[in-house]
């Protein structure tokens, strides 16, 4: 059985959990999270490792998954020090090399529900209307632009249920979700290509994301799932939620819900996508070879990028040219 070993930077959430039994295997590839020694691919999850990572693999087999937004000064280990990675999949395209190849970034799930459960799961009553989890981080100009909208939307009294760690605490996501029937996902940055949990939850718990993102969606999943808002412009952007909300369309969009969920549970979640990718690239010839990544360390530019980054957060012009 072909194993792929998978080194991340983070504990939660548990990975295993979105597989059947959460025995790590998917299409007969057997996925594993331990510091084995030998393996037949090792897939890193963001190229920002604290401590080199040492196996034997073929050099061919060698690959990154992006996870992150991509912010000049931040997040730069997204497109430098990858010499040793034979593909990167990734959102943030940094040049045409063959290597680079346009993906979600597969982030787990948050709501706390094993692959098992979601898939014997019936749909949750739904009882309340809107909701809103929103994180607190203020790192890029994604959080602060989401931030002045949660300000917006306090201002315009619209009634809606918020959550985060510092406005109403909730240990579990989906009862942020499952008794609504819309919700908003509002992404961290908006380009193509990059959707991540705060969209797949949503699904996940069969409500309708009022959705600010990704710019090709409809790529992946049916229009009628969910609902695009622009929170650059507030008004119209409460006006689109409160016609939406007043239509009532929620039980119209069950069976575009039905896809969705689907798709993000049997194709889109980080063990089908890597699997479909890996499937074409697997040969017992290939040779393996000892092969170290070194710990990442920035570059003299990224230096410099770090510095002007944590400049233009002191001085409150994230986001400037």
């Amino acid at each position: 059985m072909t194993l792929i070993r998978i080194v991340k930077d983070w504990d939660w959430p548990d990975l295993m959990r979105q597989t059947p039994g959460q025995r790590g295997i998917w299409d007969g590839i057997q996925f594993t999270l331990d510091d084995t020694e030998e393996c037949d691919f090792l897939i890193m999850l963001n190229n920002r490792m604290k401590i080199p990572t040492r196996v034997k693999c073929p050099p061919e087999n060698i690959w990154a998954l992006m996870q992150e937004p991509y912010e000049e000064g931040f997040s730069d280990w997204m497109v430098e020090k990858h010499d040793l990675f034979f593909r990167v999949l990734t959102h943030h395209l940094p040049t045409n090399n063959a290597k680079y190849i346009a993906s979600h970034p597969a982030i787990p799930w948050h709501v706390n529900r094993t692959f098992d459960q979601l898939t014997s799961c019936p749909i949750p009553e739904k009882v309340k209307n809107l909701s809103w989890i929103v994180g607190d981080a203020m790192d890029l100009p994604g959080h602060i632009k989401r931030w002045s909208f949660l300000e917006s939307i306090k201002k315009k009294n619209l009634p809606i249920d918020i959550f985060g760690k510092k406005i109403h605490y909730i240990k579990d996501k989906w009862d942020g979700l499952a008794p609504y029937k819309y919700s908003l996902a509002i992404e961290n940055n908006s380009g193509p290509y990059c959707w991540t949990e705060k969209l797949a939850d949503c699904f996940l718990t069969w409500t309708i994301p009022f959705y600010y993102g990704c710019t090709n969606l409809e790529d992946y999943f049916p229009k009628e799932s969910f609902v695009r808002i622009d929170i650059n412009q507030p008004k119209k952007c409460l006006e689109k939620i409160n016609d939406f909300i007043a239509e009532d369309r929620w039980e119209k969009a069950i069976p575009a819900l039905e896809e969705a969920r689907n798709l993000v549970l049997h194709k889109y979640q980080i063990f089908p996508h890597l699997s479909s990718l890996v499937s074409s690239h697997i040969d017992e010839k290939k040779e393996k070879k000892d092969i170290t990544i070194p710990a990442y360390k920035r570059s003299a530019k990224a230096k410099m990028l770090r510095i002007k980054y944590k400049l233009k957060k002191k001085l409150g012009i994230l986001g400037s040219t």
